[in-house]
Formats: structure tokens, C-alpha cells, sequence
């Protein structure tokens, strides 16, 4: 019920965005690398720190450009590889293959920015910004070939996959090095739920099997920093023309003449289609050996 109306509230937010193009002068875009640690009633956990990307579009501000200060709107966007342990096993199918068990935590987030902020100078503004939004927690098993072969393909597990609802804030500093080019440095603080994800540390390889551990921690509060390029994107100009009028064209044309095709002659026979790829078979599979329950 909480996804659903979170889609829709999405939905309407982007449909508002799209309505501000024609009313304001430009969009801004941010792309860089981002950091994030587990703090707060979330520090206790085994959860690990991790890296990632993220991209963040906003309007422009809202009030009038002569105006020290700025308020716009847009969406934050991340990813964050949260640590991964890897085993080499054996394939049953290739049979004797080298093959590889990849356990891995993950998140993406998707946010919605309401941004405040203040020109220090022409070059240099201070800002922070309301989120609100989802972040899905998700641990996989990755099982494939050591090296790659077209018949083979790898098997992804998707073990553990929770959305949750997400808000908070952050602050930061965005500095203008060229007219529609600048560097930004950035803090966010989320709070979030329940999230079950994969204990890295206690996994380990028996003679039959692969057993992993899983923790379930009641709030998943993270802190971000990240480091990141900015750029003013311009808008598309309407037309200059009116309604009814249209742009002058020379008297003379040249019209190309026309020209006929006749069909190819194709053979009767049928195209043959590559073989579908085949899944590999591990001889050890993975196992759960026991939750830990805080």
C-alpha cells in the first residue's frame, strides 16, 4: 500500500517537473561518485559502508535572479555497492567448469528534492535540501564461469529485497568554476525501516555447501557524502514564429524524382536462430544457516 501511493506521489512530482520546463530558464544536473555509512540506530549493525554513484536534476530557482537566494525542486538518484565476498566452486554443468559464488549487499535510492539555498557570491552557493523518497535494500547471489563462454550464462538469485520509505536532509556547497559548469560537495542524512540483508563476515564454505547468515535490523539510518560535476543544461527555445506564419523559403525547389524498388529474392528456407544459453549448475549450493534477529 505505502509503494503504491509512493509511485503515484512519484509520478505527479515528475509530471510537475516536466510542467516547470516551460517556465523556467534552465535545469541543472549533478553527476559524481557518493559515500554512505550506516550511523545513527542503524551504527550498530553489521551492515557495511559502501560507494557508488548518483545524478540529481533540479530546476532552476523559483525567484527572481537579481535574488541572493534560490528555491527550486527535482529527484536524486543512487546506486551503492555495499560490500561483496566471493568463493571459486565447481560447475556440474559445464561439467569439472570453474565457477565463482558472489554474495553481495546493495541499495538504490530514489529521491525527491526540495532545495534552498544562498549565493555567497557569484560563484559560490550554500544549500540544503528536504528529501523524501524510497530506498531499496536488496542481497543477490551471483553464480557463473570464472571466464566467459557464449553458451553459459550466469544465475542471479535475488535473496532479500526490501523498498522502504525514506526522508531527510542534507547540506552542501555548489562552487561555479565556468558560466553553466561547477563542482558540488554534498552531506545527506536519511532515516528509514526494517531491512534483511546478507552478514558478509560469518559466510563460509563447508564440504556440501555454501552457508550464509542474514541479519534483520529494525531502522536503516544512513549518512551520504558525496563529490560531484554540475552543469547548467539549457532550455529548448520555442519557435519565434506565430501561429499561421512560417519562415521564408526560396522560389526554386528541387524535387528528387521518383524511383521504384523491386523486391529481392530471398530464400525460401528459415533464418536460423541462436541456441538458447544455459544456466550453469553449481555441484555446492547455497544455504541459509541461521538469522540473527535484533
Amino acid at each position: 500500500m505505502q509503494s503504491a501511493v509512493m509511485k503515484k506521489f512519484f509520478v505527479l512530482y515528475f509530471l510537475l517537473l516536466m510542467g516547470f520546463h516551460y517556465s523556467f530558464a534552465q535545469w541543472q544536473l549533478g553527476f559524481g561518485y557518493t559515500h554512505q555509512a550506516p550511523v545513527c540506530r542503524f551504527n550498530g549493525s553489521i551492515y557495511q559502508q559502501g560507494g557508488g554513484m548518483f545524478f540529481n536534476l533540479t530546476t532552476s530557482s523559483f525567484l527572481p535572479r537579481k535574488s541572493k537566494y534560490e528555491l527550486s525542486v527535482g529527484a536524486y538518484f543512487d546506486y551503492f555497492d555495499a560490500g561483496k565476498k566471493q568463493f571459486d566452486i565447481v560447475l556440474d554443468d559445464p561439467p569439472n567448469g570453474e565457477g565463482r559464488m558472489r554474495f553481495g549487499n546493495s541499495t538504490t535510492g530514489h529521491n525527491l528534492i526540495t532545495r534552498f539555498g544562498y549565493k555567497a557570491t557569484e560563484k559560490i552557493t550554500f544549500f540544503t535540501d528536504g528529501l523524501i523518497g524510497h530506498r531499496k535494500f536488496y542481497s543477490e547471489i551471483l553464480t557463473g564461469l570464472k571466464s566467459y563462454d557464449p553458451a553459459y550464462s550466469d544465475n542471479m538469485e535475488d535473496v532479500f529485497s526490501q523498498r522502504l520509505f525514506r526522508y531527510g536532509i542534507g547540506f552542501g556547497t555548489r562552487i561555479g568554476l565556468k558560466k553553466s559548469f561547477g563542482f558540488e560537495i554534498r552531506a545527506d542524512y536519511t532515516r528509514g525501516g526494517e531491512a534483511t540483508y546478507f552478514n558478509l563476515k560469518t559466510i563460509k564454505e563447508t564440504n556440501t555447501s555454501i552457508e550464509y547468515e542474514s541479519e534483520t535490523w529494525p531502522h536503516t539510518d544512513l549518512f551520504m557524502w558525496s563529490v560531484a560535476f554540475n552543469w547548467k543544461l539549457y532550455k529548448l527555445q520555442r519557435s519565434s514564429y506565430s501561429s499561421g506564419s512560417s519562415p521564408s523559403s526560396p522560389t526554386n525547389t528541387y524535387q528528387s524524382p521518383s524511383t521504384t524498388t523491386s523486391p529481392t529474392k530471398t530464400d525460401s528456407g528459415t533464418t536460423p536462430k541462436n541456441p538458447p544459453k544455459k544456466t550453469v549448475t553449481p555441484q555446492k549450493k547455497a544455504e541459509p544457516k541461521k538469522e540473527i534477529n535484533w
